[in-house]
């Protein structure tokens, strides 16, 4: 028979099972954890008092005393950049189905930031980290857990798994000149960018075979609230190309609303394209033609891995490449 108790403060706990059921917490223990012998009519009495208590396990103990948890890390550079913010949402939602929670970080491209999301994540001990353009290839190539890493290549060791940044290069210049495109600029992601750096190269690499020159104004970060177009782009009259290759959808938008504002035609004066095929691209007027990277077949293979790792399975490969396709809408 159950004690009629109330739960010590807000949240029950072990010690309300025990005083409700009259067992020992070492009895409620071994039920809860499946780590030893409970008795038929005992853990019959814990089960009924979990229940009418709302008991949950406290997840943190039960990771410090086995050594893991059944959460994985998932360390984001941008929330800003809808791509990215659409991945966190369907990695969370590809653990869940596979039977893990996620704890989540963001670090706006800060090396500080990404240091101590990966030391927090320690010591929640998590099972495994899945993390976007790692700015601490030293560190992730050290810790002592299942790592796949999106977009950064660390080592030969650890899993990577991106798009065809390259062959999305590529694409995007045959694009240009199939429209005519005659005088064409491409907008360069910042350097320690490894994506937008091989979208650079494809790009470069099909502009050489067509004995094509092109012009380039590099930008020196990703997408924020507060980004200062003017600044990059400098003394350069964009407005007199007419076809511009950007190295992501986000700031794709903002090189089109600088020529739309200044009364450029889209397409018919100049030509845009952006890469990663977000949400976004499609909303706009005019919608954005872009180069498609799969955020739904990334994150699949990204939590795939991962939990073949934390299970023990043989990952032979340790590169991964999604395949990219050109989405044409009303910019080119």
């Amino acid at each position: 028979m159950l004690h009629t108790l109330k739960k010590e403060g807000n949240i029950s706990s072990i010690r309300d099972i025990s005083k409700a059921t009259g067992l020992s917490i070492g009895t409620i223990s071994r039920y809860i954890n499946n780590s030893g012998y409970v008795s038929k009519e005992s853990a019959e009495k814990i089960k009924k008092a979990i229940k009418e208590l709302d008991y949950v396990p406290n997840e943190n103990a039960r990771a410090i005393f086995k050594n893991r948890s059944n959460l994985i890390g998932i360390v984001v550079s941008s929330l800003s950049n809808p791509f990215f913010a659409e991945m966190a949402m369907r990695l969370e939602e590809k653990a869940f189905k596979k039977g893990y929670g996620v704890i989540l970080f963001t670090t706006n491209d800060d090396a500080e930031k990404e240091r101590e999301a990966l030391k927090l994540l320690k010591g929640y001990r998590v099972r495994g980290i899945i993390t976007t353009r790692t700015q601490l290839k030293d560190v992730m190539a050290n810790l002592k857990m299942p790592v796949i890493s999106f977009e950064t290549e660390v080592n030969n060791e650890i899993i990577t798994v991106s798009a065809d940044n390259f062959k999305g290069g590529q694409l995007a210049f045959n694009h240009l000149m199939d429209k005519g495109c005659q005088n064409i600029l491409h907008i360069r992601g910042p350097k320690n960018f490894e994506a937008s750096e091989l979208r650079y190269e494809g790009f470069k690499s099909e502009a050489k075979k067509h004995n094509k020159n092109f012009d380039i104004i590099r930008f020196d970060s990703d997408f924020h609230v507060s980004y200062n177009l003017e600044k990059n782009i400098g003394d350069k009259d964009i407005t007199k190309y007419d076809g511009i290759f950007v190295f992501n959808d986000i700031a794709a938008v903002l090189i089109l609303r600088y020529l739309l504002e200044r009364g450029v035609k889209i397409p018919e004066e100049t030509k845009v394209i952006g890469f990663d095929n977000s949400y976004m691209g499609a909303l706009l007027y005019p919608s954005l033609t872009t180069i498609e990277q799969s955020v739904d077949g990334i994150s699949s293979k990204c939590i795939d891995l991962l939990v073949d790792l934390i299970e023990g399975k043989e990952v032979k490969a340790t590169r991964f490449y999604d395949p990219v396709k050109l989405i044409q809408r009303e910019s080119t």
